[in-house]
């Protein structure tokens, strides 16, 4: 009775854990756009509690646009030194069969994140880290993985990072639903993830630069503001991971009669 007991509690404590580590997937509901242009920015109306990492949805019937919004000095550094994985399940495809990854980040990058947490304390190396990252991202779907060049709006891709002055990190994208064989007029839910990367890119894209190469490609004046939490690179607490899941109830055009 004693060892029935035993494996009991363990089978019950091992489900506890893994009911913890894994997310749980919550309804939103996307709004109409009517109408936005990217540099528009969609308004974040929702807050992810764990990663204080703030989401907002809305589409037509050619686009889903998501932009994300932190001040969450842990977030952002997950963020800029692994970048994020939004994945996306259409209704009636693969799950997760298809996502962007975006900042793309290189070997360099995180170097060069390093020297600015410590060596950099004004904003001037995250201007033009920033810059490099919003030259590139990473597409993949039931063809493999294609490097997007966001330099020349190749594949109609958008993808865009910036910090304010105020120390908010924002992330601005932009998807074709004909990369996805999406129709909205038929499709109702699609699910997304919004998950830390956590490996790093293996793009070899050419025009893709790290900061640690130098070469004044700043944006301008500096920000005036720290992203450093002060804990050091390659700080991984399980209290701000992001992994985010969506079930998105995709919004439909409503027409005056």
């Amino acid at each position: 009775m004693k060892i029935i007991n035993s494996r009991y509690i363990l089978f019950l404590g091992l489900a506890v854990l893994a009911g913890c580590s894994s997310s749980k997937t919550v309804p939103y509901e996307a709004k109409w756009n009517a109408p936005f242009s990217f540099v528009d920015e969609v308004k974040p109306d929702q807050v992810d509690q764990k990663s204080r990492l703030r989401y907002g949805i809305i589409n037509d019937d050619q686009f889903v646009y998501i932009t994300l919004k932190t001040k969450d000095p842990n977030t952002i550094q997950k963020i800029l030194s692994n970048g994020l994985r939004i994945s996306f399940s259409p209704e009636g495809q693969k799950k997760d069969g298809y996502y962007l990854l975006f900042p793309v980040i290189m070997r360099e990058d995180r170097k060069a994140l390093k020297r600015i947490d410590t060596d950099l304390p004004n904003s001037l190396g995250l201007d033009i880290l920033l810059d490099s990252y919003n030259k590139e991202a990473l597409w993949k779907d039931k063809q493999g993985q294609h490097s997007i060049n966001l330099v020349v709006g190749e594949g109609s891709i958008k993808s865009h990072i910036s910090m304010d002055k105020d120390g908010e990190l924002t992330e601005q994208i932009a998807i074709p639903f004909n990369l996805m064989a999406v129709n909205v007029k038929e499709s109702q839910v699609m699910g997304v993830n919004i998950k830390i990367d956590g490996s790093s890119s293996q793009s070899g894209f050419s025009p893709r630069i790290g900061i640690g190469l130098g070469g004044g490609i700043g944006m301008g004046g500096g920000m005036g503001v720290g992203f450093g939490s002060g804990n050091g690179y390659g700080n991984n607490q399980a209290d701000r991971a992001v992994d985010i899941r969506l079930e998105v109830q995709l919004a439909r055009a409503t027409f005056n009669p």
